[in-house]
């Protein structure tokens, strides 16, 4: 019965490692929500020999232009620029489950050796992040909610993301409000921002929620999304 038991597990094993065998690919793009010190770039190492590694600028206006890439592990690694026979981690997270994937950069704790970036990578195809929806990810130290339109949403803890639609309760501008609570120390829930969002059908939001780590006062970081892979992505040229 144990042999048994086993030889499936063998050859799931076997079927996982044959499937990373070359890599994986994936389309990618990133958002650096601050820059770590003077590190305001990434190399990804060269595919092949003989070719040249690629620099990637980050971008903290918004989600940079999409790139293709092809990771060796289940993590995705971004590298400090420098000597390449010397690499230095700049970022590295797992991989999410998509082929269209989003990785967010922000500063990590300081200290030799450590990487100036933590990175978290989240799906984002068309199907799981809808067009006309809303990505919040919370990196505060506090769960958060959203007040959309009127209607509160369910928190959201620490490091956890959820996704839900924009509000169709619109004025005649297609604007609705929004206000993000975070969640106190004595348990009653504080209003850190306030806004009015307008609703489209062709863009989606990513909205990240922080505790400014200077002032130690709630922070909410707003990009208006646009679809732009929805073209064939281009790969990444050195």
């Amino acid at each position: 019965m144990m042999t048994m038991r086993l030889l499936p597990l063998l050859a799931l094993a076997l079927s996982a490692s044959s499937a990373f065998a070359d890599g994986r690919k994936v389309s990618f793009r990133t958002l650096c929500l601050d820059y770590s010190g003077s590190v305001n770039e990434v190399v990804l190492p060269a595919a092949k020999a003989g070719e040249a590694a690629t620099t990637l600028p980050l971008y903290t206006s918004g989600p940079s232009p999409v790139i293709e890439a092809t990771f060796a592990t289940t993590d995705a690694v971004l590298y400090i620029k420098g000597d390449p026979t010397k690499p230095v981690i700049a970022a590295k997270a797992p991989l999410a489950k998509s082929d269209r994937q989003l990785f967010v950069l922000t500063p990590g704790p300081e200290g030799e050796g450590k990487p100036p970036y933590i990175m978290r990578a989240y799906d984002d195809d068309l199907t799981t992040f809808k067009l006309g929806s809303v990505r919040a990810i919370n990196l505060a130290a506090v769960p958060v909610r959203f007040v959309i339109s009127g209607t509160t949403t369910p928190q959201i803890p620490t490091d956890k993301h959820a996704i839900f639609p924009q509000s169709t309760k619109v004025d005649e501008y297609n604007m609705y409000p929004v206000a993000v609570e975070f969640l106190s120390g004595n348990g009653s829930w504080v209003k850190g921002y306030s806004a009015s969002w307008k609703a489209s059908d062709q863009r989606r939001e990513i909205v990240v929620t922080l505790i400014d780590p200077r002032f130690k006062q709630p922070s909410v970081k707003y990009f208006n999304d646009s679809p732009q892979w929805l073209e064939k992505p281009p790969g990444a040229t050195p």
